[in-house]
C-alpha cells in the first residue's frame, strides 16, 4: 500500500485551512486518514505552520511520500532537511509574536483613555482661562486702533447708489444702438444677407 503525506482541506471559502495527515494514496483529498501529524493555516499572518517533527520522521523512514507541497512545508521547518541529512535543520519558519495577556492590553487601554480625557480636560481648562482673558485683550486693542469716521464710508456709498442708474441706463441703450447698427448693414446692397 502507497502512503502519502499530504494536506487535508479544511475552512470556508476562501478561508481555506489545512491538516497535514498520512493517508493512502488512493484516498480523497479530504478523505479518511491514517494519521494526522500537523497544520497549516496560510491566511494567518505569518502562515501557521505546526508539525508533529516526531511523526513525520517516522512516517518518512517506513517510506511515505510526501506530496510537493507538504515537501516546501517540511523544508521550511527543518524535518525535510533533518530526513535527508542535508544543511539547514533549524528551517526557516517564522512565528507569530506572543499576544499580550487580555488583562494587561486592558489595563493599558484603560490607562492611555484615562490620560486623552486628563489631557482634553486640562485644555479646556486653558481654553476658558484665555477666553476669560480675551474680552479685555480686546478692549486693549480697540483703544488702541484709532476709531475711523463713518462720513466717508457713507459718501462713498451715495456716489456708488447715483452712479448705478446712470450705468444700468447706459446698458439698456446699448443693445439698442448695436441692434440698429445691424440693421442698417443688413439693408446695404452687396452685404449679402
Amino acid at each position: 500500500m502507497a502512503v502519502k503525506i499530504k494536506l487535508k482541506r479544511l475552512g470556508k471559502i476562501r478561508e481555506p485551512y489545512y491538516r497535514i495527515v498520512v493517508a493512502d494514496a488512493r484516498t480523497k483529498r479530504d478523505g479518511r486518514a491514517i494519521e494526522e501529524i500537523g497544520k497549516y493555516h496560510p491566511k494567518a499572518e505569518p502562515s501557521l505552520i505546526e508539525v508533529n517533527s516526531e511523526r513525520v520522521q517516522h512516517w518518512l523512514s517506513v517510506g511515505a511520500q510526501p506530496t510537493d507541497p507538504v515537501r516546501v512545508l517540511l523544508k521550511i521547518t527543518g524535518d525535510w532537511q533533518k530526513f535527508t541529512g542535508e544543511p539547514g535543520t533549524e528551517g526557516t519558519l517564522r512565528t507569530a509574536e506572543p499576544r499580550a495577556d487580555k488583562k494587561e492590553r486592558f489595563a493599558a487601554a484603560a490607562k492611555e483613555s484615562q490620560a486623552g480625557k486628563e489631557a482634553k480636560e486640562a485644555k479646556e481648562a486653558k481654553a476658558k482661562d484665555g477666553a476669560k482673558e480675551s474680552p479685555a485683550s480686546q478692549s486693549r486693542t480697540r483703544s488702541a486702533k484709532p476709531a475711523k469716521s463713518k462720513a466717508p464710508a457713507e459718501a462713498a456709498d451715495a456716489d456708488a447708489a447715483s452712479e448705478a442708474p446712470a450705468d444700468a441706463k447706459a446698458a439698456s441703450e446699448a443693445p439698442a444702438d448695436a441692434k440698429a447698427t445691424a440693421d442698417v448693414t443688413a439693408d446695404e446692397p452687396g452685404s449679402g444677407a
